[in-house]
């Protein structure tokens, strides 16, 4: 059986938190739709950063075990890890303008737009899992699912023509 690379990981996570989110945002339960559509952004971004960039998943250790979280190499020889929306994300974190340092060729500008275009995810968190929900509103769910979908089809382009247009 082949054996299925880090960034297929993260692009099968990418649709399927995708999918369960539009399903969860159709059925109104929006705080679940919400934490699911920035997972699907998250992982999308991710699938693409190792594809498109120098992030990596690489053995730190010379024939040591894949890392379990992609990082970026610093010239230090340390890795800076990436973390999780907004955080790693938004203009202010350091990830986004490593990133966009990192990328080659005529990729570097439709990601660069990709990362710094997420701001529907600036007031997102993973730790609202553990929150009642309360505080989710529609219209941010919304724009999180516009974002979303723009995200996911321009992977879904990428992953087809092999490039990122």
């Amino acid at each position: 059986m082949p054996q299925t690379s880090k960034e297929d990981h993260y692009a099968s996570a990418a649709l399927r938190h995708h999918n369960d989110a539009v399903y969860l945002h159709d059925d109104g339960r929006l705080p679940n739709a919400d934490h699911h559509f920035g997972f699907a952004v998250e992982c999308a971004l991710k699938s693409l950063m190792l594809r498109y960039t120098q992030v990596s998943v690489a053995p730190v250790k010379q024939g040591g075990q894949p890392t379990k979280k992609p990082y970026i190499p610093q010239q230090s020889g340390k890795q800076k890890y990436i973390e999780h929306l907004p955080e790693a994300w938004s203009d202010t974190g350091d990830v986004i303008s490593d990133a966009t340092l990192l990328l080659r060729g005529r990729t570097g500008s439709t990601l660069s737009a990709i990362l710094a275009g997420s701001a529907p995810f600036a007031t997102w968190s993973v730790h609202d899992r553990y929150s009642d929900g309360s505080s989710v509103v529609e219209a941010d769910v919304r724009a999180r699912r516009a974002a979303s979908e723009r995200i996911l089809g321009l992977h879904e382009q990428a992953l087809i023509a092999g490039v990122l247009t």
